[in-house]
């Protein structure tokens, strides 16, 4: 009997330990294995952070390209405005006796017939009459008379051919075919005294005029004025008020 109790005895102290290591194990399985639910929530809380970081973004980026739309308009106005004026020096060239010569021009206004220039060295652009302005440099000057493009009712070419034959009888109509820009095809008159020379011109195109050049004889020199006469700009009357 006593054996009998022995082996009873040691039968249930082994199913006690083995029912022990089978709850420590369960228990440490619990412990080590993530909850499934907990890491889906995780994922998705990192899943809204990346949204919200996106839309954040998004936004900053937008009101930047706003503010930079409204800042460039103005700066675009004013550079058309830069390019619109014209530059008050410029140079000027002309050919003399073969060579070619550059000289700079400074852009003058006359308010007197709404037209600018750019005038060559020591000449000077001053109002006359109130439909003429002449251009003075010692002892030459050049009258410079705007006339209206539609006026046919006036003969012109008739006009330069009187004022030049005024000075003499002699006056010799000059070639202009081989001229450039506006002084070609222009009606063209000179007219010679003891100390004087005498060009008359009617010159044509867009700023039509009547030019009188009166210069020393001995020092008749057209290249420079014909190369400042091709500068002529009539003005709006806007830009002159």
């Amino acid at each position: 009997m006593k054996s009998l109790y022995k082996i009873l005895t040691l039968f249930v102290a082994g199913t006690v330990l083995l029912a022990g290591c089978g709850t420590k194990q369960e228990t440490e399985k619990t412990a080590t294995t993530p909850n499934a639910n907990t890491a889906s929530t995780q994922d998705n809380r990192s899943t809204d952070n990346s949204n919200k970081d996106s839309s954040v973004s998004t936004n900053n980026n937008n009101s930047t390209d706003h503010h930079n739309i409204g800042t460039d308009s103005p700066n675009t106005d004013n550079a058309s405005q830069t390019e619109a004026k014209p530059p008050t020096k410029k140079k000027l060239s002309y050919t003399k006796d073969g060579k070619t010569y550059e000289e700079t021009g400074k852009l003058e206004t006359s308010e007197n017939q709404s037209f600018s220039l750019y005038v060559l060295g020591n000449w000077k652009l001053e109002a006359e009459e109130p439909n003429s302005d002449v251009l003075l440099k010692d002892r030459s000057f050049v009258r410079i008379r705007l006339v209206q493009p539609d006026d046919n009712e006036t003969d012109y070419a008739k006009m330069v051919e009187d004022q030049a034959k005024a000075v003499t009888s002699d006056a010799v109509q000059q070639e202009t075919n081989n001229l450039q820009g506006r002084l070609h095809q222009a009606v063209w008159y000179k007219a010679y005294t003891n100390d004087t020379a005498v060009n008359v011109l009617w010159i044509k195109g867009n700023v039509p005029m009547i030019v009188n050049i009166q210069t020393p004889r001995n020092q008749e020199v057209l290249e420079p004025i014909f190369a400042m006469l091709e500068t002529i700009q009539k003005l709006d009357t806007s830009q002159t008020n």
